[in-house]
C-alpha cells in the first residue's frame, strides 16, 4: 500500500487555515451583533487560538491548535480586534502569517473586517 504523506500535510494546512478564518468569522460576527456590548477579537496562546471580548488577549472561547503550525517560529500570529457594530480593525489591517516549514500562507483582515484567505 501506497501512502502519500504530502496529501495529508495539504490536507492538515487547509484545514488549519480553517480553523482560523472560521475563529475570525465567529469574533468579528459577534462584535458587529453587538454581543455584550463589547468589541471581540482572536488572538494565539499557546495551545490554542482564544476568542475573547474587549481589546486584551486574555482567556475566552479557546480552539485547539495544530501545533505544528501555530508555534512554528516562522508563522506570525497578531491579536486581531474587531469595533462592536462595525466589525472593523484598527490601523491598515491584519496579515496572519502561517507556515509548517513546508507550505506558507497568509490570511489577511482589512480594515474594514473583510478576511481574505
Amino acid at each position: 500500500m501506497l501512502v502519500d504523506w504530502n496529501v495529508f500535510k495539504k490536507d492538515t494546512f487547509k484545514a488549519e487555515q480553517a480553523t482560523i478564518v472560521a475563529a475570525l468569522s465567529k469574533a468579528r460576527s459577534r462584535a458587529m451583533n453587538n454581543m455584550f456590548d463589547t468589541a471581540y477579537g482572536v488572538c494565539y496562546i499557546a495551545p490554542n487560538y482564544i476568542i475573547f471580548q474587549d481589546n486584551t488577549c486574555t482567556a475566552g472561547e479557546s480552539i485547539s491548535a495544530n501545533t505544528n503550525i501555530a508555534s512554528n517560529p516562522s508563522t506570525v500570529f497578531p491579536p486581531v480586534v474587531f469595533d462592536q457594530l462595525t466589525g472593523n480593525t484598527t490601523g491598515t489591517g491584519t496579515t496572519i502569517h502561517l507556515t509548517d516549514g513546508f507550505k506558507s500562507a497568509d490570511i489577511i483582515i482589512n480594515n474594514e473586517g473583510t478576511i481574505n484567505w
